[in-house]
């Protein structure tokens, strides 16, 4: 048989190689001791070397990542104390800001306090003020009682005057009593 019988028969049943080497495992042994190439594969002294040469190059790419991490972690605790102290300080000019609005409020406060008492001062005033004027109003609202009753009074005469005597006779004796008092 030729190699492309062989090529042909493969390709047609792919699984014949299988059964094949299921009937003979030793054939797949025999063929990978013929093939492989002895000559290059490591010893055990050569796989010693290169798993310390592994093992020292492993070391070295983790103590840079410890400096690493170490690194970061100063520059985290740089920023962490800077981030306290940028706390520290906004607390204390919050406090600072704080105690000054504070103290504003109380001026303010006072000020409104003594507003409040000059307008009490000021609502006493005028009720003082309206105490006094009502006493003069009802001092003239006596006079005018008073004046009412006087004025009554002599128009009381005048009235008994005119019903009594005649209006001529009246107007003669006021003009009389005009010219005594003006003249």
């Amino acid at each position: 048989m030729s190699e492309e019988d062989i090529v042909a028969i493969i390709r047609r049943r792919p699984d014949a190689i299988i059964e094949a080497l299921e009937r003979k495992p030793e054939a797949l042994m025999a063929l990978v001791m013929r093939l492989a190439p002895w000559d290059r594969f490591p010893t055990r002294e050569d796989i010693d070397k290169r798993f310390e040469m592994l093992l020292g190059f492993l070391g070295k790419r983790f103590e840079d990542m410890d400096r690493r991490f170490e690194d970061m972690n100063k520059r985290l605790e740089d920023m962490n104390k800077r981030l306290e102290d940028l706390r520290a300080y906004s607390d204390r000019r919050f406090e600072e800001v704080m105690a000054h609005s504070d103290r504003r409020f109380e001026d303010m406060n006072k000020r409104f306090e003594d507003m409040n008492k000059r307008f009490e001062d000021m609502n006493k005033r005028f009720e003082d003020l309206r105490a006094y004027s009502d006493r003069r109003f009802e001092a003239i609202d006596k006079r005018f009682e008073d004046l009412r009753y006087y004025v009554d009074k002599r128009l009381g005469i005048v009235e008994r005057l005119l019903v009594g005597f005649n209006i001529p006779i009246l107007i003669a004796v006021l003009a009389t009593a005009l010219k005594a008092f003006l003249g």
